[in-house]
C-alpha cells in the first residue's frame, strides 16, 4: 500500500480556497461510492497503515463536490483537484467503523426517532444537510420524531433541501456524539445496514484522508 506524502492543505477556513488543482495527479485507488472509500479507510485502520489517496468517481460526497463529469478518463488526464476530507469515526459495541458521507440511526423511515449525522450535503436524491461541508472539522446533526404528515411533507422538500429550518427537528453542528437508545436502533453507514444496536458513539476526524476528483 502506498504511503501518503504530507499534505499541505488544512481543514477549510471560511473565505479560503479549498485544495489544489493539478493537470494530472494519479490516485492510489479509485472509488465509485462512499461505501468503497469507507472500505479503504477501514482496511488501512486494520493494518495500521496510512490511508491511500482515493480518486472519487461517485457517491454522496462526490455529489456534494458538484458531481464532476469525466470519470476515470478525467482522473487520468486532468485537470483534477486534490482536497483533504474529514471522516466519521464511529464505535459500535463490538466494532470500530468509518463513515465517509453519513451515519443514520432510525427505528423506521415512517415512525419513531431518526437521527442523521452528515459529512455530505446529500443522501442519494435527498439534500439532507444543505450547509454540510466535508472538510470543515464539523458534522451536521439532524434528528427528531416527526408525525406521519410532517414526514410526508419533509420527504417532498428533501430533494431541494428546504425541509430546514424545522422547529420539530434538532439541527446542530457537532464534533462528537454519544447515543443510548431505549430499544435497539438500526444503524446505516454510507447506506450500509450494520444491524440494530443499543448504543453508538462517534467523532469527526479532520483531514483524515486526501481525495482526487
Amino acid at each position: 500500500m502506498v504511503k501518503l506524502k504530507k499534505v499541505l492543505e488544512m481543514t477549510i477556513e471560511k473565505g479560503k480556497e479549498w485544495g489544489q488543482e493539478f493537470e494530472c495527479l494519479r490516485p492510489d485507488l479509485l472509488a465509485k461510492s462512499d461505501r468503497e472509500v469507507r472500505e479503504v479507510v477501514e482496511e488501512a485502520w486494520r493494518q495500521s497503515l496510512p490511508i491511500p489517496t482515493v480518486g472519487l468517481l461517485g457517491g454522496d460526497i462526490w455529489k456534494t463536490l458538484g458531481s464532476p463529469p469525466g470519470g476515470t478518463e478525467r482522473l487520468k488526464n486532468g485537470p483534477v483537484r486534490r482536497v483533504n476530507m474529514d471522516l466519521i469515526d464511529l464505535r459500535l459495541p463490538e466494532a470500530r467503523c468509518a463513515a465517509f458521507a453519513h451515519a443514520v440511526f432510525l427505528e423506521g423511515w415512517w415512525f419513531g426517532n431518526i437521527a442523521a449525522v452528515m459529512n455530505a450535503e446529500w443522501r442519494k436524491a435527498w439534500r439532507v444537510a444543505p450547509r454540510a461541508h466535508p472538510n470543515d472539522g464539523w458534522l451536521d446533526l439532524i434528528a427528531g420524531n416527526l408525525r406521519l404528515r410532517q414526514r410526508i411533507l419533509a420527504r417532498r422538500r428533501l430533494p431541494m433541501g428546504n425541509h430546514l429550518p424545522n422547529s420539530n427537528l434538532d439541527t446542530r453542528r457537532i464534533q462528537q456524539l454519544e447515543l443510548e437508545f431505549h430499544k435497539p436502533r438500526r444503524v446505516l453507514l454510507d447506506g450500509v445496514d450494520e444491524g440494530k444496536h443499543r448504543s453508538v458513539s462517534l467523532s469527526v476526524v479532520p483531514d483524515a484522508l486526501s481525495i482526487i476528483y
